[in-house]
């Protein structure tokens, strides 16, 4: 990674964020076993590691007493947060126009986009009960038009799907949800098991197992990418507000002891106070287990000697969130090439993507931006080509296909094209 102009205040410790070679075999077990015992080995593992057996699909009815029994004010919340995803991602689906044109004299070639059939979305449980996964995660899916939607998230303690996921399924009108987490639910989606039917496409993120297994099964369906832990790197100038600065960090560090903060600054000054400052934010955070762990090991603060070496920084670790607290937002955005999402001035933190403002939050990590994009309405949505040519277009590139045919030394092919035109063998 190209940090040649910039001083490092505080380092991160570099840990691997590659699935370990036991996640692997673990879940390459879990795969296997849900492809030859489908249900009955759900319902196994899922006793195992999660200490429930089934029932395993959700009522429609409890998601709607779920809904019903939250307040008004995360009700209010959350309908606010569907409306602007919606809108984001609805305008995104009317970008994606069919089209068709003549390639040359009577060869017409074009294109459709067609959802997937089927979509699963996994949300998470584990440390934290995600409704704004269900949200970033389901309405894409419901702009794209995909037909069946099916929910999967991990039992509690109590053996169902935590009350705010059920509340905002109800919301987003899913009625096809199953209390099932882990690497066993993605195989049960992509495979099939027992009443649950098999997918199209699974989007949503996870745990390392998790991820492993919709890597391992990418081509059986299709994923929307495989997701490490979450990062932001900050940009900033010395206009940036050290306090705004130092609890954008923590947020990102709470999500997960391998979560990573990263702030590259020009101003000495800013960083040294955003570092003073997280040391005192961080004692009296409800969730500094984590996110001191987080900010400890996987932090960091670097002093750039530009605004260029910084952009530069930004470009090669090509991070999920990027954060442009710069005076002119805009003219840095236009040097940045790989980013999950940005988030332009002194006021957008990444935060309001992770919840509220429109934008997904569901992207990539590990600099996979350098080749994938974030979940968005296209990400449920084929390009279907096609082509349609007048008997004269055939006749016309019939001879020079055959050229090319032959030169690849494949016969059937030359014959086939010379069967559409008037050339004699």
């Amino acid at each position: 990674m190209n940090d040649s102009g910039i001083k490092w205040i505080k380092k991160a410790g570099g840990a691997s964020t590659a699935a370990s070679q036991d996640v692997r075999n673990t879940v390459a077990c879990i795969i296997d076993n849900v492809r030859g015992m489908g249900m009955e080995a759900v319902t196994r593992l899922s006793q195992k590691f999660d200490g429930f057996g089934g029932p395993f699909r959700t009522p429609r009815e409890e998601a709607a007493r779920a809904l019903g029994a939250i307040s008004p004010e995360v009700r209010g919340a959350l309908e606010t947060a569907i409306r602007n995803v919606t809108m984001f991602h609805e305008l995104q689906r009317g970008t994606l126009i069919d089209r068709e044109w003549e390639i040359s004299p009577g060869v017409r070639a074009g294109y459709r986009y067609m959802p997937v059939e089927s979509a699963a979305v996994y949300i998470p449980g584990g440390r934290y009960p995600l409704p704004s996964s269900a949200i970033m995660s389901v309405v894409p899916a419901k702009a794209a038009g995909v037909r069946r939607i099916a929910a999967f998230s991990p039992p509690g303690k109590n053996g169902r799907v935590h009350e705010s996921v059920l509340a905002v399924l109800s919301l987003l009108g899913v009625d096809e949800i199953w209390a099932i987490g882990g690497a066993h639910a993605i195989a049960a989606m992509a495979l099939g098991a027992g009443e649950i039917a098999r997918v199209d496409f699974v989007a949503g993120p996870g745990n390392a197992y998790v991820a492993e297994a919709k890597r391992a099964l990418y081509g059986t369906i299709g994923i929307d990418g495989v997701a490490g832990p979450s990062e932001v790197l900050i940009i900033a100038d010395g206009g940036a507000d050290f306090r705004l600065t130092a609890k954008d960090l923590l947020a990102q560090s709470e999500h997960d002891p391998m979560a990573s903060g990263v702030l590259v600054t020009t101003s000495e000054e800013l960083a040294q106070n955003v570092r003073d400052e997280i040391e005192n934010l961080l004692p009296g955070l409800p969730t500094r287990d984590v996110a001191s762990i987080s900010w400890n090991e996987n932090g960091a603060i670097g002093l750039a000697d530009s605004l260029d070496s910084a952009i530069e920084y930004a470009n090669a670790m090509a991070p999920e969130h990027l954060q442009l607290a710069v005076s002119d937002p805009r003219e840095t955005l236009a040097k940045c090439r790989a980013y999950g999402a940005a988030f332009l001035g002194y006021s957008s933190c990444e935060v309001f993507g992770d919840y509220i403002a429109g934008t997904n939050h569901t992207l990539p990590t590990d600099g996979r931006a350098r080749f994938s994009s974030g979940l968005w309405t296209g990400s449920f949505m084929r390009t279907l080509t096609h082509l349609d040519m007048t008997p004269e277009s055939a006749a016309a590139l019939s001879l020079p296909g055959t050229v090319i045919a032959r030169t690849e030394g494949l016969e059937a092919h030359a014959r086939s094209l010379l069967a559409r035109g008037d050339i004699k063998d």
